[in-house]
């Protein structure tokens, strides 16, 4: 899908499947804030797209009958299709943090009536990462695993070529026991409500250990031989490999 920002587009004739962003990726930064209503029609395009309120955007061609708006199924993006209900890894603005992951809920187009330009435009719905979990519960840094991610109800708009590739989102057991891992596959298990900054599901999780805490599928656990309970090895005072191919019986067993 050929995308152009404020610039000549002569190239309208393309299809909808041969059109393709181009690979030169500009920088957003994950918005998270409760919707404003607001009158936009005054607002020109030019404007909020400088402003970055792609969603008012999108609000406003809907609402513009001059204004043609398309959606589409599926978008190519660095020689890559994306589809609806894809997960993809979104660019972050900030240097050394982690990019952001969203599920692909919209792809649409805009053209502008009055400047013939081409917008096109994703609608995601956010997961969280570790480290924006941990700085609202920090005890929780035991049990959340590096490639653990949170599904939430926010959503928000991105530009297309901000998109950098898709990526896999599994469960935590099928990540446990998946042999091939790569740093674009990640797992889920809970939701995490962004206003008030709790787990919704956190009750339906499991506990396991001394410590009473969620499964971390990339740690390593020693089983019970009697009572077949999962215990890290620092909680039971043990040294990762000294019971290898040996029977352990937890203290409560003992």
């Amino acid at each position: 899908m050929s995308i152009v920002h404020w610039t000549n587009n002569n190239n309208e004739s393309q299809s909808k499947s041969n059109r393709q962003s181009p690979e030169t990726q500009p920088i957003i930064k994950k918005k998270i804030s409760k919707k404003q209503q607001k009158n936009i029609q005054d607002t020109s395009f030019k404007e909020l797209y400088k402003q970055q309120k792609l969603a008012q955007i999108v609000k406003k061609a809907i609402e513009d009958k001059d204004c043609l708006y398309e959606e589409y199924d599926e978008i190519k993006i660095s020689g890559e299709i994306i589809k609806l209900n894809d997960k993809v890894i979104i660019k972050n603005e900030e240097r050394n943090v982690d990019d952001y992951i969203g599920e692909i809920r919209k792809i649409c187009t805009i053209l502008e009536p009055n400047t013939q330009k081409l917008i096109c435009l994703c609608e995601v719905y956010w997961f969280m990462r570790r480290n924006e979990i941990i700085c609202h519960k920090p005890r929780a840094k035991r049990w959340i695993g590096n490639q653990e991610i949170f599904s939430t109800n926010t959503n928000d708009y991105v530009l297309a070529q901000t998109i950098i590739q898709k990526c896999t989102v599994v469960d935590c057991e099928e990540y446990f026991n998946m042999e091939n891992l790569d740093s674009t596959t990640y797992y889920n298990r809970l939701e995490w409500d962004v206003e008030t900054k709790k787990f919704t599901n956190l009750n339906t999780v499991q506990m396991y250990c001394l410590c009473q805490q969620p499964w971390n599928p990339e740690l390593n656990y020693i089983q019970c031989d009697k009572c077949q309970k999962w215990y890290h090895f620092e909680c039971v005072g043990l040294k990762e490999g000294s019971y290898e191919n040996k029977d352990y019986v937890c203290g409560y067993c003992d």
